[in-house]
């Protein structure tokens, strides 16, 4: 775990953000859907793993996406209780998003990713670009 590590995960968390948000600018057809949540993905494990190398620097124990947004949490990095429940929410969508496809699901996480999760995650990675690895 290094700093430069986490300067380059943290960059490509922001840029990733970027990225969804320019999806999310479009008018929603099936195939920008499936661009959104595939964006909505890699943003996801991008932001998640740049936490996770900023807090196993801190101490704390990160193995997983849901022991590393836990601690988020703890830590202050994620501000609320239902802050925290919408990212558990968002992990859960992003596993069911990675493993099978079917429509009506993909329509109402595209919808969630739209009201809740490219939100925090365009707040995360911009957070992410504040924190001090010292």
């Amino acid at each position: 775990m290094s700093k430069d590590r986490f300067i380059e995960r943290r960059a490509e968390a922001h840029s990733a953000s970027a990225r969804l948000q320019e999806a999310l600018a479009e008018p929603e057809t099936g195939i920008l859907r499936d661009a959104v949540i595939q964006r909505f993905e890699f943003t996801f494990e991008l932001v998640w793993k740049a936490l996770q190398l900023y807090l196993e620097h801190r101490g704390l124990e990160c193995g997983s996406p849901r022991a590393t947004l836990k601690n988020a949490f703890a830590e202050g990095l994620i501000a609320a209780p239902d802050e925290a429940d919408v990212w558990l929410q968002m992990f859960d969508d992003r596993n069911l998003t990675s493993h099978a496809y079917d429509e009506t699901l993909a329509r109402n996480i595209y919808q969630h990713i739209v009201r809740d999760y490219a939100p925090l995650l365009a707040r995360m990675a911009a957070q992410l670009q504040t924190l001090s690895w010292d």
